[in-house]
């Protein structure tokens, strides 16, 4: 499940259909997307970013901070 992806979109009182229209896609796969069933495409990850105000690493669950991105470790 992408918990961050349905905080996000509640945090900003955002339906579905908000977030489906602004990316210009259907509304389940917005759904999907939220509840772990598909992935996003890079683009519309960046988009959802961009839409919610954090990095795409948060919505993906990579990162804890909303704006932080993911550190490569040796």
């Amino acid at each position: 499940m992408r918990g961050n992806m349905k905080a996000e979109r509640a945090r900003l009182g955002m339906t579905l259909a908000d977030v489906a229209g602004a990316l210009n896609v259907h509304e389940n796969a917005v759904l999907r997307w939220e509840n772990g069933q598909a992935e996003p495409l890079g683009s519309n990850i960046v988009k959802l970013a961009e839409l919610y105000g954090c990095s795409p690493e948060y919505l993906l669950e990579q990162t804890d901070m909303r704006h932080g991105k993911v550190v490569a470790s040796i």
